[in-house]
């Protein structure tokens, strides 16, 4: 999973994506929750992509299932997962607030990866809403900690959102430099959605820059791709980038079809978000073949799906279309307020575009700032070792004073350090069951009152086991106290061999112990327990040469949330225990 998440594991095909979930799925552990939700977002982003409402409910029911397991790493990841979905079911707009939920939560947990995912994906939609300053601050943002952690992949990735930035921009060179790098690095890892990606932003790029030829032929190379991952999402992407480039070389009959066959893609995909653009192309496609009264229709569908989306660049080239329209069915007074309309987009998109440039001048004046401050910093450090290279020069003559105080603090650290290890081993002993090793009592009860605290300020699940050996009074009897001791030592070196790594182990007394499951419910409790109880049936511990048969009672107990403390948990499970053994022993047995 984690070579999966880091882009190490190129997946071309659907196929390709099925095989990987379904050997994700086999690899995954019984009964082991927090793989599963990390599964379970990884199955989201991968699982859905021709159908973007299951994707949309998949993601909601994963939210609710890691908040209540505290799990925020998976939460945030989900909370992505709806992002995209969101905005191919309804707009982009809509998709902001889960993004921004994923990072806030990505940003309290330090998880700089998981940071740089959302901003790109953050980035993607403030992008598409034409807000291209914020959206190359995330970009920017996540290029510098993909860059931190090292993840060279996603940062390379992530240029040609960069690239996209500066298109929609205007800045084409700078755009064209960033693809030809993007192209390159796909073709050499053979990442085939990538190479798409790059292939749609280089015809989007030819058609703004007013050569639409240009751009049929790395949109038709974007759809044979898209074609051969089996993406209907980005089939009708392609598709809807093709028709957009036949109507500005007003070949409207082929981009009808092209529209038709991206529509289709589109409803069976479950995607929404392109709604408005194919009702503006088609509108365009019909007012060039002179089906006005159409194309007028079309006009106002598109209009209302445009302003949903708050796309102010799809607003303006629509009114400009629209007002040729009405022109040409002979309604001046609608062309005329059009172009009005068209003209207030024009003004706001101008004053978008001023902010944006104020903002992005804004951002390399700090950038540069903080360059010449940590300029100033290197040099005040290189002044500094200059000054303390002149003082260790200075300070030779103190060396053998230095030398002598060493020495005696050497001392003093050697009488202090066996001081401190007689108090550890005094602490050790106050703490450990001296026959068998393990927490004694009052360890144990300690260990216990922590587990509780922290279980009820983390919303965590707490599980205890009791159990003692059963008819070991019998074993001193017959062979004497001191053989009894080296049964106990055996019996706790198989139960310790039986516990998982954070379970705490305590010998109450005698033949009597106590076992501590952190963040376990009483399922995993009661699978513990059975294991202790083989453990200890299968441990035949040896006396004379001779292995006794032994067996265990246990009783188990999960921590209510009404329970004001320990003293009910371990009365509950005490209950239990004598429940096991009026049972006949040699059982496990749960508190109700």
């Amino acid at each position: 999973m984690r070579r999966l998440d880091n882009g190490e594991v190129i997946l071309n095909t659907r196929a390709a994506v099925d095989q990987t979930l379904g050997r994700l799925r086999t690899l995954l552990p019984p009964d082991d929750a927090y793989r599963q939700r990390r599964y379970g977002y990884i199955y989201c982003f991968l699982a859905f992509d021709n159908d973007a409402n299951g994707g949309y409910a998949y993601a909601g029911r994963g939210i609710e299932q890691a908040h209540q397991a505290a799990d925020l790493e998976a939460e945030a990841n989900f909370q992505i997962c709806r992002g995209l979905y969101q905005g191919r079911v309804t707009t982009e707009r809509d998709a902001l607030p889960a993004y921004e939920a994923g990072i806030r939560i990505a940003r309290r947990l330090e998880n700089s990866r998981l940071v740089a995912d959302g901003l790109t994906w953050r980035g993607g939609a403030l992008s598409l809403l034409g807000e291209q300053a914020r959206a190359l601050f995330d970009f920017l943002e996540a290029q510098h900690l993909y860059e931190a952690v090292g993840n060279t992949t996603a940062a390379q990735s992530n240029l040609i959102s960069i690239a996209t930035i500066y298109r929609r921009l205007g800045e084409y060179d700078k755009a064209a430099d960033y693809l030809q790098q993007s192209m390159a690095f796909a073709r050499r890892k053979q990442d085939r959605q990538e190479e798409l990606a790059v292939d749609m932003e280089l015809g989007f790029l030819a058609t703004e820059r007013g050569d639409a030829a240009a751009a049929v032929a790395p949109l038709q190379q974007a759809l044979a791709i898209a074609r051969e991952t089996g993406s209907r999402q980005s089939v009708g992407s392609a598709l809807l980038a093709l028709a957009e480039s036949s109507n500005a070389r007003h070949q409207y009959t082929e981009a009808l079809q092209q529209l038709a066959l991206a529509g289709n893609e589109f409803r069976v995909a479950s995607d929404k978000s392109s709604s408005g653009m194919l009702s503006l192309q088609s509108a365009k496609a019909h007012a060039g073949l002179g089906q006005h009264e159409l194309a007028e229709r079309e006009f106002d569908v598109a209009e209302a799906d445009v302003r949903q989306g708050d796309n102010m660049r799809y607003l303006a080239e629509l009114y400009e279309a629209r007002s040729r329209n009405q022109e040409a069915l002979g309604n001046p007074a609608a062309a005329l307020a059009d172009l009005k309309l068209k003209m207030k987009a024009d003004a706001a998109l101008a004053r978008m575009a001023k902010t944006q440039v104020t903002t992005l001048m804004s951002y390399q004046f700090d950038t540069e700032r903080r360059e010449l401050e940590n300029r100033k910093l290197a040099a005040d450090k290189a002044l500094k070792e200059q000054q303390l290279a002149a003082l260790e020069r200075i300070r030779g003559w103190q060396s053998l004073a230095i030398v002598l105080a060493g020495a005696l603090l050497l001392l003093m650290f050697l009488l202090a350090g066996r001081q401190l290890r007689q108090s550890r081993s005094l602490h050790r002993l106050a703490l450990t069951d001296e026959l068998t090793g393990i927490s004694n009592r009052r360890h144990i009860e300690h260990t216990l009152h922590m587990a509780v605290d922290e279980a009820r300020r983390k919303h965590h699940e707490l599980t205890v086991i009791m159990f003692d050996i059963d008819h070991f009074k019998q074993v001193n009897d017959s062979h004497g106290h001191q053989i009894g001791d080296q049964v106990l030592e055996q019996i706790v070196h198989a139960c310790q061999g039986a516990l998982r790594q954070f379970d705490r182990l305590g010998r109450l007394g005698g033949e009597e112990f106590l076992v501590v499951l952190p963040d376990t419910d009483l399922e995993s409790g009661l699978n513990v327990a059975e294991r202790l109880r083989a453990a200890v049936a299968a441990a035949r511990p040896t006396v004379a040469g001779v292995g006794l048969q032994l067996s265990i009672s246990l009783g188990v107990a999960q921590l209510r949330s009404a329970e004001s403390g320990v003293t009910s948990l371990v009365r509950r499970a005490d209950a239990a225990l004598y429940h096991a053994k009026d049972n006949g022993r040699n059982r496990v047995e749960a508190a109700p």
